[in-house]
């Protein structure tokens, strides 16, 4: 097969020309690059939501040990301060609270009171239910009229960026024991008493 002049010339140039290299290897590097780069930004969102959860359980937790007596009421104040620290993650759409006291009887710890935030997520307690026996963290003792709060943060993970395959999302938890600092047993009173 025989070129014309103009043909060879065109071929030789074309297979000389270079300016579209750079374009064709950012072209394959751009799917690899954008995964790293959300890949980055998911991580980092996961690891955020985890220190804020963390520290609203914790935060919590403390203020309720740190009452001289408790009012259901006062757990709407609790409430609103955890929603606030956990922004800018909304823990009431995406995740509750539990605050529970556990005090220790003859026949084993058991669940004095529970308060449950008004959160979304409908989660059963690790802790148990009031006034039935009480599962306490690994390892925790509990002796006969001590007494303990656990704050219990639960929060729905979704990715935003990254497809399931790459990234699960799940139900995180988070967990806080405190002793009562001003009282043996941290009680519920009735409001109005």
């Amino acid at each position: 097969m025989t070129y014309s002049s103009a043909t060879r010339r065109f071929l030789r140039r074309f297979a000389g020309d270079r300016r579209g290299n750079v374009m064709i290897e950012f072209a394959f590097m751009l799917p690899v690059i954008s995964s790293l780069v959300l890949g980055g930004v998911e991580f980092a969102r996961y690891a955020m939501i985890n220190q804020k959860m963390d520290r609203v359980s914790g935060f919590v937790g403390d203020l309720v040990a740190r009452a001289e007596s408790l009012e259901a009421s006062d757990f709407v104040d609790y409430f609103a301060a955890a929603e606030q620290l956990s922004l800018p993650f909304d823990l009431l759409a995406e995740g509750n609270i539990i605050v529970s006291s556990i005090t220790g009887e003859t026949g084993g710890p058991e669940v004095l009171w529970q308060q449950v935030g008004p959160g979304a997520v409908s989660q059963a307690s690790t802790v148990g239910a009031p006034g039935g026996p009480a599962t306490l963290p690994a390892g925790f003792v509990l002796d006969v009229n001590e007494n303990i709060v656990v704050t219990e943060v639960y929060y729905d993970f979704v990715p935003l960026f990254l497809p399931p395959a790459f990234v699960t999302g799940g139900r995180l938890h988070y967990q806080s024991v405190f002793r009562p600092r001003t009282t043996a047993v941290l009680a519920m009173q009735q409001s109005g008493s």
